[in-house]
């Protein structure tokens, strides 16, 4: 992280210099779950472990106010929304003066329409669609994991200086040491072949072609984590399809360690994702993976080297797959090593915490030049 090139003594200018100056303010409305929440707690903690001065503000939750007190973030919970928009702006925005940040990262689209400009630099996460491109139209830059939803920005008007695209953050230290979950406690036989998937709960999303695989498996058992819209109707599809004895939904999973290193085979059966971080999590963890050849998953696996790929709504050839891997005692190891490696390489956190802390100095290093 280099300085700016301005080293003199200027009246009110922040000198940027590696492990000083530096200040980021956290803003999003924030669900009781999801991976945004989950990427913005990541993020905290690398830079508070780079000793980065940090404020985080988000709709009221007990539960991340401790998380991020934990990581000594001092989090700022507000109401939101509000029954008047102009009082979450003046809110919103008057936090942010006191604190003078360099950075404004605004996590979700809905209160980065709030922010005012000011003596920082303003970016924007880019999440799942290009839909609300209108309320991140205050942001200065953006950044997003996929490079779809990079193209799509620069459609709409972004620069290619303006969009940023920088793969999601692996989980840390603490939650790779978790134990893997009893299947006792979810009374689930030893000797069962035990399968794990984690994805949002929507129909038509892959989780029903994984169901028909199941049906064609006998003595298989699966684990579900994840919530989302369509958890009862995906909970009657198993009913009817008979294997709901054998399957488990666990609801949303801040940590999934537990539950991939306690499986057999994870698989991510997604019909449209244009990221891989879920088999990115996998391998991390150890898990043998067998994904949805969409997007993302394609362009990450090699198949039969580090996972398997199946045609996208094929619940035949997935239940093959997941035959072929449970039953070659020689597959699923040399999977978990390859997987292993992949990760190691490319997106481990040694790997993906200097783009990120790359990017955010040099914004700040902006800041500091128009200050000038």
């Amino acid at each position: 992280m280099a300085a700016p090139p301005c080293q003199g003594k200027v009246q009110g200018l922040r000198v940027l210099i590696k492990g000083t100056g530096l200040k980021i303010f956290h803003l999003m409305s924030g669900a009781p779950y999801g991976g945004v929440e989950r990427q913005a707690l990541r993020l905290a903690a690398l830079l508070a472990r780079e000793k980065v001065p940090q404020r985080a503000m988000f709709a009221r939750d007990p539960a991340r106010a401790k998380a991020f007190d934990a990581l000594g973030v001092p989090p700022i919970e507000m109401d939101f929304p509000s029954r008047f928009a102009f009082l979450d702006r003046r809110q919103i925005n008057s936090t942010i003066k006191r604190f003078a940040p360099d950075v404004v990262i605004s996590w979700t689209p809905d209160v980065a329409a709030m922010v005012q400009k000011g003596d920082f630099v303003h970016l924007g996460r880019l999440g799942t669609s290009f839909d609300h491109q209108e309320l991140l139209n205050k942001c200065q830059h953006l950044f997003t994991p996929s490079l779809a939803r990079a193209n799509a920005a620069m459609v709409a008007g972004w620069s290619v200086q303006q969009v940023h695209v920088l793969p999601h953050l692996p989980m840390l230290e603490d939650e790779r040491k978790a134990a893997p979950m009893s299947r006792k406690a979810l009374y689930t036989p030893p000797t069962a072949k035990l399968i794990f998937t984690s994805m949002r709960l929507l129909r038509k999303q892959g989780l029903e072609t994984l169901l028909d695989a199941i049906a064609r498996l006998s003595g298989y058992y699966l684990w579900i984590a994840g919530d989302g819209a369509d958890r009862e109707a995906l909970g009657a599809a198993a009913h009817e399809r008979g294997v709901k004895p054998r399957v488990r939904f666990l609801g949303w999973q801040d940590n999934l360690v537990p539950y991939l290193t306690a499986c057999d085979v994870f698989v991510y059966p997604a019909k449209q994702e244009d990221v891989g971080d879920a088999v990115v999590e996998a391998w991390a963890a150890g898990a043998p993976v067998i994904a949805a050849d969409s997007l993302g998953p394609g362009l990450l696996i090699k198949h039969k080297e580090n996972g398997l790929l199946v045609p996208v709504d094929d619940a035949v050839n997935l239940a093959e797959a997941i035959k072929w891997i449970t039953g070659d005692p020689a597959l699923a190891p040399k999977l978990r090593a390859e997987g292993a490696k992949a990760f190691a390489e490319t997106f481990a956190m040694d790997k993906v915490a200097p783009q990120y802390l790359d990017l955010l100095n040099k914004l700040s290093a902006k800041t500091a030049a128009s200050i000038l």
